[in-house]
């Protein structure tokens, strides 16, 4: 509800209340893009402040209207009706990450647990184990080559520790990119 004066939710994030998720989902991410400080720098000190306070109401409405049921209790607590269920929170919610692990079999814990979108990132278990695979084998060949005085395989060895290294920090860069092209297409 609207109180003294301050906006609701869905004025917050310019949205009408009968929006579907995803049109909230889009407003979030278009105000979102449009007020973050980062992207503020060159700014007045005021005006980058004035951006920091509206990313924590758009935040806070998203906390809200980005759960069905805190959506929910919200839309009754605004018409007046049940004050029952959770409440609007007053300080930042934990993350949702569009990230989803391996996983075996084709049980979609995520949408069971409700704790992931819908259209959550999945990548294969070949890409998420290479790196740590490719780790242990060129640790294993650094140790045999500095162990047999095999000066190949411990060339082979710190090449494989090498790339590796290089997988570990390329993971996450894979992640968002294929986070941002599931975000375009949806």
């Amino acid at each position: 509800m609207a109180t003294h004066g301050s906006p609701t939710h869905y004025e917050t994030l310019g949205v009408d209340p009968s929006a579907s998720s995803d049109a909230v989902r889009k407003a979030y991410l278009k105000r979102a893009r449009d007020h973050h400080p980062d992207f503020h720098t060159t700014a007045t000190s005021a005006k980058r402040q004035e951006n920091e306070r509206e990313m924590q109401r758009i935040n806070q409405a998203w906390t809200v209207l980005g759960d069905p049921l805190k959506r929910r209790a919200y839309d009754d607590m605004l018409l007046g009706g049940s004050t029952s269920g959770p409440s609007a929170p007053t300080g930042p919610a934990p993350a949702r990450y569009d990230f989803v692990p391996y996983d075996d079999d084709d049980t979609d814990y995520a949408a069971l647990l409700d704790d992931t979108p819908t259209n959550a990132v999945r990548m294969e278990r070949s890409v998420q184990m290479a790196p740590a695979i490719c780790l242990a084998i060129g640790l294993a060949m650094v140790i045999v080559g500095a162990i047999a005085q095999i000066g190949f395989a411990l060339a082979l060895g710190v090449a494989g520790v090498v790339i590796a290294i290089i997988g570990f920090l390329a993971a996450p860069a894979v992640a968002i990119s294929r986070s941002l092209q599931s975000e375009r297409e949806s």
